[in-house]
């Protein structure tokens, strides 16, 4: 059965009604564990845990394992449950294929088998494996995408996590949440964990005596992601701002992102300019540009390259990218210590920003 909604996945959990087999799939990670988590504590008590649950990685999944795995009979139990993470049936080999095929036409009574999609390019639309693994699953048990959730769902999720501990945000403040997280509910849920104990701690917050979060305190107390930190960081090269795009590197390289990485989203918060750039100079806008790009999920970073780029020229934003392509190679191709070509490409950067040529 394919489940539309999250509703009736949550229906089914709370009537205690459980498949034969489940398969979750799509891009929010933090949802796939919830529901991944919720159907092992219904399909394995506690009490019985060790005897009647088994994790496999797919990374170094063995299908023979799984398939006796999931044969086995369970022990003081009605059923086991058999967990396959990073399940990738389109990477693998045509005999293994076949042998999880016959498991899933014939799933065995007494398990409970949750196969979950790391990948977020899983797409049944497009990809003859994914297509044949949802419709063996939907025919053997529950199939769910798990989207990531839009602007007024991570507001009540914000919310939902803020209120019981005695804080309130403004529908602003959620929006700076979401902006600084990447709107990923992974990264949202460890950030609001430190907020609201931090205003717990700081201001004895309460349901009684709730605080309301301002955004001096998302600032001070939560972390952008790196793509949100470095997109602060091409802004203040762009402005001329050296001390404080070097600070910016600074923190990066505190926090051990590796420089590879830092290039990798700095190149692409370039680009998304550069993108933005090129649309409005040919009369485009938001709808044309996500049509056209990989976007999905991150519509506010359209909104937000469109919204700066007009500052910069375009020649500015072309001959950037060009160079980061070219150190991009370079960090990938030499022997040369990659912190300081990363700091030389941000000192490049402001060489062309101020209108010199690479």
């Amino acid at each position: 059965m394919i489940l539309k909604e999250e509703s009736q996945l949550l229906q089914n959990i709370k009537m205690g009604h459980l498949y034969r087999v489940y398969l979750l799939y799509g891009e929010e990670k933090y949802l796939k564990e919830m529901y991944r988590k919720r159907l092992i504590r219904l399909a394995a008590p506690e009490e019985f845990e060790q005897f009647n649950f088994h994790c496999f990685n797919g990374g170094e999944l063995s299908v023979d394992a799984v398939v006796e795995s999931c044969e086995a009979v369970p022990f003081l139990a009605e059923q086991r449950c058999v967990v396959v993470d990073k399940f990738d049936f389109e990477a693998m080999n045509a005999q293994d294929k076949e042998k999880m095929t016959a498991l899933l036409e014939d799933p065995p009574e007494t398990t409970v088998l949750i196969l979950v999609v790391d990948k977020e390019e899983f797409l049944p639309k497009k990809s003859a494996a994914a297509k044949k693994l949802v419709s063996l699953c939907d025919k053997a048990g529950a199939v769910i995408e798990l989207k990531k959730r839009d602007s007024s769902e991570l507001s009540r999720f914000i919310r939902s996590r803020l209120e019981p501990r005695g804080c309130t945000a403004t529908r602003d403040i959620c929006n700076l949440l979401m902006e600084r997280c990447e709107k990923d509910m992974l990264t949202l849920s460890g950030e609001l964990e430190k907020l609201s104990a931090y205003l717990q701690a700081t201001y004895d917050a309460s349901p009684e005596h709730p605080v309301e979060v301002t955004s001096e305190m998302v600032e001070r107390i939560t972390c952008k992601t790196v793509s949100g930190s470095v997109y602060d960081l091409a802004k203040a090269i762009l402005a001329d701002r050296f001390e404080k795009a070097m600070r910016i590197v600074e923190d990066l390289l505190w926090l051990r992102y590796q420089p590879t990485v830092i290039l990798a989203a700095l190149s692409g918060a370039y680009l998304d300019l550069y993108i933005a750039k090129t649309a409005k100079a040919m009369g485009q806008g938001e709808d044309a540009i996500k049509e056209n790009f990989s976007y999905r999920g991150r519509e506010f970073v359209v909104r937000n390259s469109l919204r700066d780029c007009s500052r910069y020229p375009l020649e500015v934003l072309r001959s950037s990218v060009v160079y980061l392509t070219q150190t991009d190679f370079r960090m990938k191709s030499s022997r040369a210590d990659n912190q300081l070509l990363l700091e030389q490409a941000v000192t490049e950067l402001f060489v062309i920003a101020s209108g010199g040529k690479i």
